[in-house]
């Protein structure tokens, strides 16, 4: 059986990785951020998994709002350097305005 990064590489062959910026996994689904079309589903080693496909820009534009739901749950074992530092420092930009503003509150 194969497991979750062996997964991932695999449905990678699937679809052409150089177009995808980031994949992860969670349990029975694969996130690719691509810009190719990608089936809705794949099937490896006898298993199903659903994939959950995001445009690079879009993914970029969610991904503050919807952290946790498009980002953080899924273990990601493959992705574009500068795409992921794009997605680091925007997170983390966020994470800085929330606590100013939970400073702030305070100092209220």
């Amino acid at each position: 059986m194969l497991d979750d990064k062996e997964i991932v590489l695999t449905a990678l062959e699937k679809v052409d990785k150089f177009h995808v910026y980031l994949a992860g996994i969670d349990g029975s689904e694969i996130l690719l951020v691509t810009t190719l079309n990608v089936p809705n589903e794949l099937e490896i080693e006898g298993m199903k998994f659903k994939i959950i496909k995001y445009d690079p820009e879009d993914y970029l534009n969610q991904v503050v709002e919807k952290e946790y739901e498009i980002f953080r749950k899924f273990k990601i074992y493959y992705f574009v350097k500068v795409y992921m530092r794009k997605i680091l420092d925007m997170l983390s930009s966020a994470e800085v305005e929330r606590m100013s503003v939970d400073l702030k509150d305070n100092l209220s």
